[in-house]
């Protein structure tokens, strides 16, 4: 006869956020706050998609915000009290469904289901708690640097379907097995975070490339507009490579979005504060819902 299993239900929050290369050499304050910090060091990473992480108890391992299932609330209730209680943030935009992990080895001592979700912050609030909990801190996900340097040791950005520091997907064509096939850190030579954390960031990053895969606003998807309210266009498109891990030719990235039905809409104002010449500033047709999602 075998013995009944209670599993713990855990929560786990990936929460993106997105800097530029001089706001984290401005605002990050503490090198062991921002891993790796040796990329940040000695290369240029232009802007950088990041992941909050806090240290594991008694570890020198960095987990994802995360804790348990209260008998009396909601599964979506139980992440924003996660992000509250264990980083000291509370969340105003949406909390979007990862989805469920299992790994039986996860735990040595008891049996436990992670339910994970993940969302993108503005780094102004993010900068605000670094250092603070469980030192919690910043990992590097993907930036312009990273791809560039991929590309340069694995070849074209075009054999993949989005690269990341977390793992990335061959295209069918450049598959052995003619299908979409992944690699994630345990792979590549060794492992990120602790736990099944790894895991968990890579299917957030999938998830996160979706708010930019058709025509539609993705920062009403977001709920943020890290871009402030007027940006370059091509400000526009690092942002967008950055998160999808893939970069689109300029030409065809400016007829995509000037057009008709675009989400974005010239301003009167130009640009004249870097080398070159001055560029036209686009903005949000619509800014930001105040969607607060679960």
């Amino acid at each position: 006869m075998t013995n009944d299993i209670f599993p713990r239900i855990a929560i786990d929050v990936v929460l993106f956020t997105v800097a530029s290369e001089a706001d984290l050499q401005t605002m990050i304050w503490d090198e062991t706050l921002l891993r790796p910090a040796e990329d940040y060091r000695s290369q240029s990473n232009g802007l950088s998609l990041l992941a909050l992480t806090m240290s594991a108890a008694g570890s020198e391992a960095r987990v994802l915000p995360g804790g348990f299932m209260a008998p009396n609330e909601r599964i979506g209730e139980a992440a924003k009290r996660v992000l509250r209680e264990r980083i000291g943030l509370d969340l105003k935009v949406p909390l979007r469904d990862i989805g469920t992990f299992d790994d039986p080895s996860r735990d040595d001592s008891h049996r436990t289901i992670s339910f994970s979700y993940w969302a993108m912050a503005d780094f102004e609030d993010v900068r605000k708690i670094l250092g603070g909990k469980d030192r919690v801190g910043l990992e590097l996900v993907n930036s312009t640097g990273f791809m560039t340097r991929f590309e340069a040791a694995n070849g074209s950005l075009e054999k993949f379907d989005g690269v990341s520091r977390f793992g990335y997907r061959f295209m069918p064509k450049f598959s052995p097995s003619k299908r979409h096939e992944k690699r994630l850190p345990k792979d590549l030579g060794g492992k990120i975070l602790a736990l099944d954390h790894d895991d968990i960031v890579f299917y957030a990053w999938r998830k996160l490339r979706h708010a930019f895969s058709s025509k539609l606003d993705p920062f009403n998807y977001l709920g943020i507009n890290p871009l402030g309210e007027a940006f370059r266009l091509s400000d526009l498109q690092e942002f967008q490579e950055v998160c999808r891990g893939e970069v689109v030719q300029r030409d065809l990235f400016r007829r995509n979005m000037i057009n008709e039905d675009s989400f974005i809409a010239q301003t009167n104002m130009r640009d004249s504060s870097r080398p070159g010449k001055p560029a036209n500033l686009y903005t949000l047709q619509s800014p930001p819902s105040e969607n607060t999602g679960e």
